[in-house]
């Protein structure tokens, strides 16, 4: 999930195909309820926007549209979104406006879709409007500003230093007290009442919906508040629904990213760079050679106990997952690996210090609201023991990605935790890659069933959502779902358009 974060940043060229805690905690947020009622559904009648359009970024237009901040009070405060859409290239054969969301959560729908639009296939850029926008607390939709967080430093190791939570809990503190869109009002169900009233104002009768990562949970979302007004939906690069909201039974003392087992999914794809590499060989792959999980085994116990040229445990880590986004890095991490000779231990005592994410204040404002996490410090050191023992490389990252939401100031009484399975007029489409760090397969497949009527199709490739896997054949499925309803038959998949070190 921290994955999510930098989706906009690891975003391809789409149309080419077919991103021991040992203080006292902070004072603890509200417990969240994991079995509170589902919020009205609705949009409790707040009057449709109304927009004008004005050109704007060369070829495209934009407007404002006034929202509720609140949808307990529809005629109360309004905050408002920027919008944007770039026409249909084929008016006289025009279908709708097909709403993107680009990830995140934090990704500016304008600034994405203004970089990215035209790259769109043509079968899509004909037929649709598309449409992006700021979701509330983002960029021009009354930014979350938050006093010096932004310049924060890493909080430190959560298995060492004292004041690891203190830190974490910082960011919250400073996004309390600053200014923009009320933290309380920024979950996922109040972005999807959002896109209804933008589905209105658009005079579309039914949206159409393609969200990358963090925009599918927004699509799932919606497509279970407003089941009768989706026409077609795309999910590319699936969180596990009900793992990211709420976790299944037994699994709900979990964080999100041990829920989903991102762990599992980022070794997963870590033999597959070794795979790739060895097939390669050293002409194509500076790290081919030999056993190479032996030789990743020995770098990484080399660290373990010290530093080597600079590189730790840590930052070797944070490496691999940048890497593991786009498979089109991996020469560079064979290259880096490569690098890292092994020598002999500089201490007795190996040193573990995980590399802990870090997260945008807009990430955190929605993504502490949306999920049920644990509140307690110590069952974070517990759980890492395990993890680490379960996953030995990966493990630790998952278990503190969502530090920062431990005391988080703010609760969403009208977030959405489920059913996720409300009958709608055609079946969604889930793209997922066979090697995906952030959303693994699994979490489609998951999904899948708990909306009971998705249909997943699985790109043979490696990286984070189709968008860093071009796929000319996944294109093509998508444009003649989009266009014509046709969703591909269960167990389609496609192969990637380019291999690593090919």
């Amino acid at each position: 999930m921290k994955a999510r974060a930098a989706l906009a940043a690891a975003v391809l060229l789409f149309a080419t195909a077919c991103s021991t805690p040992a203080a006292a905690p902070p004072p603890p947020a509200p417990t969240p309820a994991a079995a509170t009622p589902s919020p009205p559904l609705g949009t409790g009648g707040a009057a449709v926007p109304q927009l004008r359009w004005t050109p704007c970024h060369g070829g495209f237009q934009c407007a404002s549209a006034p929202v509720p901040l609140s949808y307990r009070e529809p005629g109360g405060t309004k905050l408002d979104l920027s919008v944007i859409r770039l026409p249909a290239t084929d008016p006289a054969h025009r279908i709708g406006s097909l709403m993107i969301n680009f990830g995140g959560p934090g990704a500016d729908g304008v600034g994405e879709l203004t970089r990215f639009g035209s790259r769109y296939p043509a079968g899509l850029r004909a037929r649709f409007d598309l449409v992006s926008f700021d979701p509330r607390g983002i960029g021009g939709s009354a930014a979350l500003h938050c006093p010096g967080a932004d310049q924060l430093p890493p909080p430190g190791s959560p298995l060492r230093d004292k004041g690891f939570w203190t830190a974490s809990a910082a960011t919250g503190t400073r996004c309390a007290a600053g200014s923009g869109a009320e933290p309380a009002h920024l979950s996922t169900a109040n972005v999807a009442r959002d896109m209804e009233m933008l589905r209105q104002a658009l005079g579309d009768p039914q949206l159409n919906f393609y969200g990358y990562s963090y925009g599918t949970y927004l699509g799932g979302t919606y497509a279970n508040l407003f089941p009768g007004k989706l026409r077609a939906m795309t999910l590319d690069g699936t969180l596990d629904l009900v793992a990211n909201s709420t976790g299944q039974p037994g699994r709900q003392d979990a964080p999100v990213d041990v829920r989903a087992d991102v762990a599992g999914a980022q070794q997963q794809e870590l033999e597959a760079f070794f795979a790739a590499c060895s097939a390669a060989g050293p002409s194509k792959c500076a790290f081919a050679g030999g056993d190479l999980k032996q030789k990743f085994a020995s770098l990484y116990a080399r660290l373990t106990h010290g530093p080597a040229g600079g590189v730790t445990v840590a930052s070797l880590m944070q490496t691999i997952d940048r890497a593991l986004y786009q498979s089109s890095r991996w020469p560079r991490l064979a290259r880096t690996l490569a690098a890292l000779v092994p020598s002999s231990p500089v201490s007795p005592v190996p040193v573990l210090d995980p590399w802990v994410p870090t997260h945008s204040a807009g990430f955190l404002a929605v993504q502490c609201l949306d999920s049920d996490l644990p509140q307690d410090p110590a069952g974070y050191s517990r759980l890492a023991t395990a993890e680490e023992q379960r996953q030995r490389y990966f493990g630790l990252a998952p278990v503190f990605s969502l530090a920062q939401c431990v005391g988080w100031p703010a609760r969403d009484e009208d977030r959405y935790v489920g059913p996720w399975n409300r009958r709608r007029q055609h079946p969604i489409l889930l793209l997922a890659n066979r090697h995906d760090p952030a959303t693994p397969l699994a979490n489609a497949q998951a999904t899948s069933a708990e909306l009971g009527d998705g249909r997943v199709l699985v790109v043979e490739g490696a990286g984070h959502t189709t968008l860093d896997v071009p796929s000319a054949c996944a294109s093509t499925a998508l444009v003649r779902y989009f266009v014509d309803l046709v969703a591909p038959p269960p167990g389609t998949t496609c192969a990637p358009d380019a291999v690593p070190f090919s």
